[in-house]
């Protein structure tokens, strides 16, 4: 999936996020939970964008759940 876009849907369960932060996107017609540190954001807006760079600034420092 390395290269793909998609569109994210929503946050995934907080049952699900346990351990990371994780947000919902289609995959073949079904959600798929994924890692928000493993995404970029692309066509989103400035609020969508920052939240994305302060999760990715905080992962680089070696924050965990």
């Amino acid at each position: 999936m390395a290269g793909d876009e998609g569109e994210i849907v929503g946050m995934a369960p907080e049952e699900e996020c346990e351990h990371d932060m994780l947000v919902l996107m289609r995959w073949e017609r079904r959600p798929l939970a994924v890692p928000l540190a493993q995404l970029v954001g692309i066509a989103v807006d400035d609020q969508t964008r920052q939240g994305i760079e302060d999760w990715h600034y905080w992962v680089a420092r070696g924050y965990e759940f």
